[in-house]
C-alpha cells in the first residue's frame, strides 16, 4: 500500500537524547527513533533551526514526493530482527538508520522511499498524548536508558 497523502508526527526530544513520538490514533507513546534516525532527525531540525524542536515539531512523511521535502530516504534491506533500514543525502551527509516494525502501522509494506519534512509545531498543537485512565500506550522501541514502563509491542 502507499499512500496518496502525507502523514504528520510530532516528535519531542526524551531525555535530551532521544527523539520520540506519541500517536493516538495507533496508541503508541514514546516510540522511539534509534540506530541512526535520531541523528538525521537532530540534523534536520537544526540546520533549519526550528524553534525550540525539544519540546516538539512537526514531521511530515509520505512514499509519494512533496512540495519541500527536506529528506528522501531509499530502503536499503530488511533487518533480520524486525524493522528495515534506510539511507539517505540528509542535508548534503549520507546518513543510514533503522526504522523498527512500527512503519507498518502507517504503510502496508516498507516503502522503497520514504520523503520526510520538518517544521515548527503549529500553535496549540501538544505532541505529548496522554492515553486515557485505565489504558496504556504501547511502543515497538524505547529510548535508550528508559525503562520499559509501557506495553511493548510483539
Amino acid at each position: 500500500m502507499s499512500t496518496d497523502r502525507a502523514l504528520t508526527l510530532y516528535p519531542y526530544l526524551l531525555d535530551r537524547s532521544c527523539w520520540v513520538f506519541d500517536d493516538q490514533r495507533t496508541g503508541l507513546k514514546e516510540e522511539a527513533f534509534v540506530c541512526g534516525i535520531t541523528e538525521m532527525i537532530t540534523r534536520v531540525v537544526t540546520a533549519k533551526r526550528l524553534p525550540n524542536p525539544e519540546a516538539g515539531f512537526t514531521m511530515t512523511f509520505c512514499d509519494r514526493a512533496f512540495a519541500g521535502h527536506d529528506v528522501e530516504l531509499h530502503w536499503l534491506r530488511p533487518d533480520p530482527n524486525g524493522g528495515n533500514w534506510y539511507a539517505g543525502d540528509v542535508l548534503g551527509e549520507r546518513m543510514e538508520g533503522w526504522l523498527c516494525p512500527a512503519l507498518l502501522l502507517y504503510f502496508q509494506d516498507p516503502p522503497r522511499r520514504i520523503f520526510v519534512r520538518c517544521d515548527p509545531l503549529p500553535a496549540g498543537v501538544d505532541p505529548i498524548w496522554t492515553p486515557p485512565a485505565g489504558e496504556r500506550g504501547r511502543r515497538f522501541v524505547e529510548a535508550p536508558g528508559r525503562g520499559p514502563d509501557i506495553e511493548d509491542s510483539p
